[in-house]
């Protein structure tokens, strides 16, 4: 009983943290906005996607350490744990700190390839800060990973949500005075208090000292061998939002592609809510990979249901008031944002759904279909994304990253379930079509009422879903279906 409460504050401190942190988003956006200009929120995306490429080499460290952790902790081994820790920050340390010195020199060269020129000036100033914010965030991130492979996580989301409202309230006070650079200052005290709260729990929680040196090479060949596994997952997975970015530049200009960065924000804050709710059952899922495969897989079939009933619910709301969000936080009625938010929301839908079967294969270990996975996504999107962005500008390349996320989503789910004989009625039942058709003619009559008037739209949307919400809550509640066991 113990346990299930505390898997259930993890997977609701999940979800609030990463709702909480999208109003902070939310907010610090609607300000850059008007403080800078919509050109200037493009060239901050961009120069975030080009130092995030040195992710590219992290050899799947962190997610290593949440896997072993967990182990470590069953097995209630902590001299392990902290011999993990401390091989694990160390190495990303170095590591990190190597390739952003690499970096440094020759991203200049990038970003005039895919930025207007006037704008390469603001963009390098701001480039060192952020490679430096790429340092701490990876050390504290193995600290973060301890908090979640001790099944922690609230804790963990406490800090993150903590941090995030420093960087708001750094930007305000910053950005007004030195531009851009002022939410540069902003990121790297956002990223040090994270690293500093993380660092100061470890060392409480299980003794950790980071002065003693405690490298062991038998760990760091575990975490090494199975991160490698898991890094070429990550090189495809990290390398999509460079390229997407880099072709929306380069196809639809700096002012689209602010717009795709506020509604991909927007839209992956609710992803998020729902991947963290997921990601924090982890600990378990290895856990019970180890010792009970029906128990493993009745977990993965009630998360699959709840994870399409509230992604659905919550991504249609969001486009319910699609036309109130773009002239609260815009000030205008932006099409580009607003179709860029319905685009998305299909595709993040989709890979909401393999969500539950992603964290599975991760798991258990089984990295070979993920990789796959992300591998069609990369594919697809490099080639459809230039293809479609040459021909039809900055919607191409967002047509062509919806085709890419959909088609390795659809790829994973249905592999994972024809290997474990999960039968595709197990987790697609006709109320939850019947509910997704419904919502589709929702979002119809929505932008009927567009024509009429934008306010008037949202309203009639968002009363309609209410009430078919409300009825769905009741329905379930009456029939006493189960979705937990």
């Amino acid at each position: 009983m113990k346990q299930n409460k505390k898997v259930l504050l993890n997977v609701v401190s999940s979800g609030v943290q990463v709702a909480l942190i999208g109003i902070v988003y939310f907010l610090l956006y609607r300000f850059l906005i008007k403080q800078l200009s919509i050109e200037i929120l493009g060239v901050w995306s961009v120069v975030l996607a080009t130092s995030s490429l040195a992710n590219l080499a992290n050899f799947g460290i962190a997610t290593s350490v949440v896997r072993y952790v967990a182990l470590y902790n069953s097995e209630k081994d902590f001299e392990k744990i902290k011999r993990l820790v401390f091989t694990a920050s160390l190495f990303l340390l170095g590591l990190f700190l190597t390739l952003s010195l690499i970096i440094l020199p020759f991203a200049g060269l990038l970003l005039r390839a895919i930025i207007d020129k006037k704008y390469v000036g603001v963009a390098l100033e701001i480039l060192p800060y952020s490679l430096v914010c790429l340092i701490i965030n990876s050390v504290a991130g193995v600290y973060a990973s301890v908090l979640d492979g001790l099944q922690k996580n609230y804790i963990r989301n406490i800090i993150f949500t903590v941090s995030s409202v420093l960087l708001l309230l750094g930007s305000y006070y910053w950005a007004s005075r030195l531009g851009l650079k002022g939410v540069a200052f902003a990121q790297v005290l956002q990223s040090l208090f994270s690293l500093l709260a993380c660092l100061i729990l470890v060392i409480k929680i299980i003794g950790f000292n980071p002065l003693q040196f405690s490298w062991d090479k038998l760990i760091f060949r575990d975490i090494f061998s199975y991160g490698m596994k898991f890094q070429f997952l990550s090189l495809t997975a990290m390398l999509q939002e460079p390229i997407t970015k880099s072709l929306m530049a380069k196809f639809g200009g700096l002012a689209f592609t602010g717009y795709y960065e506020m509604a991909n924000r927007l839209i992956n804050q609710i992803r998020g809510v729902i991947v963290n709710a997921v990601q924090s059952l982890l600990p378990v899922m290895v856990d019970l990979s180890q010792k009970d495969n029906d128990k493993h897989e009745n977990l993965y079939v009630n998360t699959m249901i709840i994870v399409g009933l509230v992604s659905l619910i919550f991504l249609v709301f969001l486009l319910c008031i699609s036309n109130s969000i773009s002239l609260f936080w815009i000030g205008h009625i932006e099409p580009v944002f607003i179709v860029a938010l319905m685009f998305l929301a299909i595709s993040v839908f989709t890979n909401l759904l393999c969500s539950p079967a992603y964290f599975s294969n991760i798991a258990d270990g089984k990295l070979r279909n993920p990789v796959f996975s992300q591998l069609i996504m990369a594919i697809i999107n490099t080639i459809a994304g230039y293809a479609l962005g040459y021909f039809f500008g900055g919607f191409g390349v967002l047509l062509g990253w919806v085709l890419a996320v959909c088609t390795g989503s659809i790829y994973l789910t249905f592999l994972y379930q024809q290997i474990n004989n999960i039968p595709i009625g197990q987790v697609l039942k006709r109320d939850m079509v019947i509910f997704f058709i419904m919502l589709l003619l929702l979002l119809l009559i929505k932008h009927f009422f567009n024509s009429v008037n934008y306010y008037l739209a949202d309203a009639v949307g968002l009363l309609i879903l209410t009430a078919m919400v409300s009825f769905k809550i009741y329905t379930i509640y009456n029939e006493r279906k189960i979705y937990f066991r």
